[in-house]
């Protein structure tokens, strides 16, 4: 086979190869764990504790900031 027929070959299966990607990129962000939650809502519920921490430790900094030197 020449190198052609093989670029031929690999540019008649590429769609076939990016449906298969895609499809095991998005089963990857929407599968479900033990729990039921699915990938996705468990990253949101990350996202807001560390935004609840995020600003409990910001209240930290201004009280600190606020204290007299001494």
């Amino acid at each position: 086979m020449s190198s052609a027929d093989w670029l031929s070959i690999l540019l008649s299966w590429w769609p076939f190869v990016m449906l298969i990607g895609a499809w095991i990129v998005i089963s990857r962000f929407t599968y479900r764990t033990k729990s039921g939650v699915s990938a996705i809502e468990l990253c949101q519920q990350q996202l807001t504790e560390m935004q609840r921490i995020n600003a409990n430790l910001e209240r930290i900094v201004a009280a600190l900031d606020k204290r007299p030197q001494g």
